[in-house]
């Protein structure tokens, strides 16, 4: 318990509310009443909602990894990582949560616990001096960028005459 207080803030975050919200993808996201009876799903129904769990579970396997020493593959960065799957997190929350029809509000709360998730990830990743990966200058959306190449030089000694 004592290496969890010593954690920083980014990773106390992901730890809090990813646990928070895996709890919360077990009740209802989606339910439908008619008198006295009750039919619902959880997050962990439909494409979205299991791929927003699974990558839920991996965060939070890295993040106690890290936590506890765990070795961990060195050529992974770890900010990016964190940061990149608390972004799928994210995304799939709200897809998960406004695509689906008879939302109900477990479904809202995994949304602001998603975002409590990607504000941990955010500040792990500044942490980390990682910076994102960038776009070669050629390959941009804006055009060629690129200079022609310039044409050979013409050496006058050996043309004919």
């Amino acid at each position: 318990m004592e290496q969890l207080k010593r954690l920083p803030l980014g990773r106390q975050l992901i730890l809090g509310a990813g646990v928070l919200l895996l709890v919360d993808t077990f009740f209802d996201w989606q339910q439908v009443s008619v008198g006295f009876i009750t039919a619902g799903r959880s997050a962990w129904h439909g494409f979205w909602g299991i791929v927003m769990c699974l990558a839920l579970v991996a965060l939070l396997a890295w993040t106690l990894g890290r936590a506890f020493g765990i070795a961990l593959p060195a050529g992974v960065p770890d900010g990016l990582a964190t940061l990149g799957a608390a972004a799928l997190i994210l995304l799939f929350a709200i897809i998960k949560a406004l695509a689906d029809s008879f939302v109900h509000w477990p479904a809202y709360v995994g949304i602001i616990l998603a975002a409590g998730v990607g504000y941990g990830a955010m500040l792990v990743f500044r942490a980390s001096g990682e910076s994102l990966p960038s776009m070669p200058k050629a390959a941009t959306a804006g055009g060629d960028t690129a200079t022609p190449p310039e044409p050979p030089a013409v050496d006058s000694s050996t043309e004919p005459i």
